[in-house]
């Protein structure tokens, strides 16, 4: 189930940012959370949505904040974005790829999405990082980005 997991996580990635970011991206498949260090930078935002269905858990989009103002100002056709505008941006990305993720999976399957939501992430302080997960380590021209499905209540 994890590796048919991570690979329609992978998919809805590249669809869902290439799509709206036009960005060409590269995974790198072993490594790990803690190894990739994205919860230690400073700015790191994320965003997480938590679902029910044959299976529970959570999604989170990890995203430095240099990288998601300049992925903000590329959605949203500005120069300059406010941090209202960075939390929408993330919110956003984080529903589509959790959607796209479980359609990718197995389209027959009925999940119940929650609403996402702006989660302190620095140090892997939330509890959905202590849950057994899956994680995909994302590198874009601009900068990495990284993707947890904590799974289990």
């Amino acid at each position: 189930m994890e590796q048919n997991l991570k690979k329609a996580m992978q998919n809805s990635i590249s669809e869902v940012l290439g799509t709206m970011f036009y960005m060409p991206l590269e995974f790198d498949p072993d490594e790990t959370l803690s190894g990739s260090r994205l919860l230690s930078l400073p700015d790191i935002q994320a965003s997480i949505l938590c679902f029910d269905g044959p299976f529970s858990g959570c999604l989170v989009m990890l995203v430095p904040g240099e990288l998601l103002a300049l992925m903000t100002a590329d959605f949203m056709g500005e120069r300059e974005v406010s941090a209202m505008d960075m939390e929408g941006t993330l919110k956003e990305i984080t529903n589509m790829v959790a959607g796209n993720t479980f359609s990718n999976y197995d389209c027959h399957m009925e999940f119940c999405l929650g609403i996402p939501e702006i989660i302190d992430a620095a140090n892997g302080s939330h509890g959905v990082f202590s849950r057994k997960g899956i994680f995909l380590m994302v590198e874009s021209v601009d900068g990495p980005l990284g993707v947890w499905m904590g799974l289990g209540a």
